[in-house]
């Protein structure tokens, strides 16, 4: 019997498939439809099979999740032979914002929305093996500190009156970023502009029923976004960790640009300045409508994603 069944729309396929294979190298087995629903089997049947012969089954959670017709089958069986969670039957794995109702909201539910990989590995690991959460140190004191009062030391350091002399000013001196410490820093600002597109192209469609959007996540660290007026393409982007000029920057490509190419708009690099650390413009010359309302030299990761977003909406506004 295989440990896991994971359930997911085509919009988290990507996600679906590292949640799958993650496990697996962790030596457990799963079932997912990408991988085990072959050519000329019967697709209803083995969904069938899948949820009732796997022991617990994982929710791929994401808004298109919650709306899609065919999700709620797949996890209704798990939740029938455990509705009070005491076997965890059900888990929920959620991979972009949204906020499970009815049924699923008291499910305690693993995030993975602002994770970089390493930190979403350790998070789906340690949430599927579920071991008590107490922590390897003792927590630090959460009171107040209580110091023995000491006396003064009469010697070297007072003055004639007695009085201790000032210390001396010593400067606070910041170190360099690391490449390690760039790195981390990009990652953490691509999940930001990632989460800040996802949620504005959810509430862009909310605004009419003309405009829809799609998001979709093409990898961890790619994703391509599209709005649609009355049926039709008006504005699309892909914005992808990398490209070719620095591992650590941050791409941006408008319109239909080749999936793969370097090809782009727009890269923010990651500059430090004595050791806080900030997005940088490449590509902006300042002059455009959106440019001007931005330090194009010195971002922080959200004002980068509204730089983005705007910039992503100007078909919109012409």
């Amino acid at each position: 019997m295989p440990d896991f069944f994971i359930s997911y729309t085509s919009a988290d396929r990507a996600w679906a498939e590292w949640i799958g294979y993650v496990l697996e190298e962790e030596g457990f087995t799963v079932t997912i439809q990408s991988w085990d629903f072959r050519p000329g089997s019967n697709f209803v049947l083995e969904m069938q099979k899948a949820a009732s012969e796997t022991d617990r089954t994982i929710m791929v959670v994401s808004p298109d999740y919650l709306k899609s017709r065919f999700t709620s089958p797949e996890w209704a069986s798990a939740f029938a032979h455990d509705p009070k969670g005491l076997e965890r039957k059900l888990v929920p794995v959620v991979v972009r914002s949204c906020s499970p109702p009815g049924l699923l909201a008291p499910l305690v539910h693993i995030d993975l929305t602002r994770a970089d990989e390493e930190s979403a590995r350790e998070s789906l690991i340690k949430g599927i093996i579920a071991k008590r959460a107490k922590p390897s140190r003792r927590p630090d004191f959460p009171g107040a500190a209580m110091r023995p009062s000491v006396k003064a030391f009469p010697g070297t350091g007072t003055g004639s009156s007695g009085e201790a002399k000032a210390s001396p000013y010593m400067p606070k001196l910041k170190r360099a970023a690391t490449d390690a410490d760039k790195r981390r820093f990009s990652r953490a600002a691509f999940d930001v502009i990632k989460t800040h597109f996802e949620s504005g192209l959810f509430e862009l469609a909310r605004q009419g029923n003309a405009i829809e959007g799609d998001f979709q996540p093409n990898s961890a660290i790619e994703f391509t976004a599209e709005v649609f007026v009355n049926g039709q393409s008006r504005c699309r982007c892909r914005i992808w960790l990398g490209g070719m000029f620095s591992p650590n920057g941050i791409s941006y490509a408008e319109g239909h640009l080749h999936a793969g190419s370097n090809a782009c708009n727009e890269v923010l690099s990651v500059e430090d300045m004595q050791g806080n650390l900030h997005l940088c413009s490449m590509m902006g010359t300042g002059f455009g409508h959106v440019e001007r309302q931005f330090d194009l030299k010195q971002m922080s990761p959200e004002q980068a994603a509204d730089y983005l977003w705007r910039r992503f909406l100007l078909p919109l506004e012409r």
